[in-house]
């Protein structure tokens, strides 16, 4: 598989920065609507109370003015003669919008020497007395003359078309002067909140979308001003941050790989030191077979034999050498087997084919002869998550462990029995490795897989074998145990468990 660049493995902005937020109303949006609301509720609180305050005053004023009006006439009729032609006009002039409704001047019984206007209120009749009387709109107000009679006149309290127009005018005048103020209220919060918050969150999109060089302009009021100048100080320090992790990244990439190169290495130097033991077991193999067929050369060299005798030694001497054909290409082939930096883990591993190439090169050696391998493994059983030639390395690891756990002190050969069976159980592969020989102790079998220890003696083992096979098993999800016997006896038993390989595709494909 190949690397991924730093960058990729550096955490990604959230998807909520850039997804669409739920309020659809924007920030002018709610500002305009927030004023025109106020302008609403402004103009019905001026409505309601300028109307009746501007009804009250008008009335006020209306009594007054009324009642000085006709005093003023009547003071004005004293003066005159009591002849109609010389009062009508007198009286028509207090008439008319804005003046009396209605006015009459009256003689001692309360008759009417003259009249201007209709009066909605009955005239009064005598004993004519001074007073000013209220009903409904309408105010009645009558003066006593020197002379006997009255002056009465009737004033109406109702607000005029012109009075009317007056509070409309007032409340437009309140309404227009409310507006403008409100929309210089809103050219200011646009300008020193909305504004400077736009240019702000811009700034934080092109963060957020990988922008590290985007700044935010301080400006505006105070408080967003200090927003925008700590947005900059934290983009710059998401920056700086951003470099030393990439920074780290790429040094972790390049020590991972260093790491398994290493790994690899190790794998090839054990395989390698395997190869030098059953190399050294195979010699003593491969010399019966030469011997046998450098001795019937010599006799057929030699000469005198029988046609008969020359095609036996021929055929002896060909079995003999593809005997030792057999033994050498099966260590070449284990010898050549990928490197583990070259395998891939995702080729499955046959077991059966494996554990049969295993016991094929073990036979040859002189170590094992003595030694009873039974092997009960299944053909139908299905491949395993770690390739052939890994399976191979980590099987032979533990039949030569076993075997070097049986050999005793002193003796050239092991003597006992090793049993190599596999199953398939719950979706996985089962292999057990399992020997008679001293077994390992409880306190040892978690240890026996750490890197560098060993139980054996001091110069006949690096404590890398188990490590490693543990390391490949691992890798291909699987687990190396060691445990006791089944049955209870004395020895050991090493536990390979392995996904099946259909069932890793499975579950990748899930």
């Amino acid at each position: 598989m190949g690397q991924s660049t730093a960058f990729e493995k550096l955490p990604r902005p959230r998807d909520s920065l850039s997804t669409t937020p739920r309020a659809s109303v924007g920030l002018r949006a709610q500002i305009a609507l927030a004023l025109v609301a106020v302008l609403v509720i402004a103009a019905v609180l001026a409505n309601a109370a300028i109307r009746p305050l501007t009804a009250a005053a008008s009335r006020s004023v209306r009594k007054r003015a009324g009642v000085t009006l006709v005093r003023a006439v009547a003071g004005q009729i004293a003066l005159l003669p009591a002849e109609r032609g010389s009062l009508e006009p007198l009286v028509t002039d207090t008439v008319g919008e804005g003046a009396l409704s209605a006015a009459a001047v009256l003689d001692a019984d309360g008759r009417a020497i003259a009249q201007a206007g209709t009066f909605a209120l009955a005239l009064p009749r005598a004993p004519l007395v001074d007073g000013v009387e209220e009903r409904s709109s309408m105010l009645r107000i009558v003066v006593g003359l020197p002379r006997g009679g009255a002056v009465a006149a009737e004033v109406s309290l109702a607000q005029s078309a012109s009075e009317r127009g007056l509070v409309a005018g007032v409340l437009l005048y309140t309404l227009v002067a409310s507006s403008a103020a409100l929309f210089v209220l809103y050219a200011l919060l646009t300008r020193y909140t909305v504004r400077p918050l736009e240019v702000l969150t811009r700034a934080a999109e092109r963060v957020a979308a990988g922008n590290r060089e985007a700044r935010a302009e301080p400006r505006g009021a105070r408080e967003i001003a200090r927003a925008a100048v700590a947005f900059n100080v934290m983009t710059e320090d998401l920056a700086a941050r951003e470099a030393e992790l990439s920074a780290r990244v790429i040094e972790l990439e390049r020590a991972h790989a260093e790491l398994r190169e290493a790994h690899a290495q190790l794998v090839r130097t054990e395989r390698l030191a395997v190869v030098g033991r059953l190399s050294a077991g195979i010699a003593h193999e491969i010399g019966n077979p030469l011997a046998a067929i450098v001795g019937l050369a010599d006799v057929m060299r030699d000469g005198g034999l029988e046609d008969d005798e020359v095609q036996d030694f021929s055929k002896r001497i060909g079995r003999e050498a593809e005997r030792i054909h057999r033994t050498v290409r099966d260590l070449l082939d284990y010898a050549r087997a990928r490197p583990t930096s070259e395998s891939k883990s995702d080729e499955p591993g046959v077991v059966f084919d494996a554990v049969d190439q295993v016991r094929r090169l073990l036979e040859p050696q002189k170590s094992v002869k003595d030694i009873a391998i039974s092997v009960d493994v299944a053909p139908s059983l299905p491949p395993v998550t770690l390739s052939d030639d890994r399976l191979v390395q980590v099987l032979l690891n533990l039949a030569l462990n076993a075997a070097d756990a049986m050999k005793k002190p002193g003796e050239e050969t092991a003597r006992g029995s090793l049993a190599i069976r596999a199953s398939s159980v719950d979706g996985r592969v089962r292999i057990d490795v399992e020997d008679d020989g001293p077994g390992i102790d409880e306190a040892l079998r978690e240890r026996v897989f750490e890197p560098f220890f060993t139980t054996k003696p001091a110069g006949e083992g690096t404590g890398l074998g188990l490590a490693i096979c543990a390391s490949l098993v691992d890798q291909a999800g699987g687990t190396l145990r060691a445990l006791p016997r089944a049955d209870g006896a004395t020895g050991a038993r090493l536990r390979v468990d392995l996904p099946a390989a259909r069932r890793a595709e499975e579950t990748i494909n899930t």
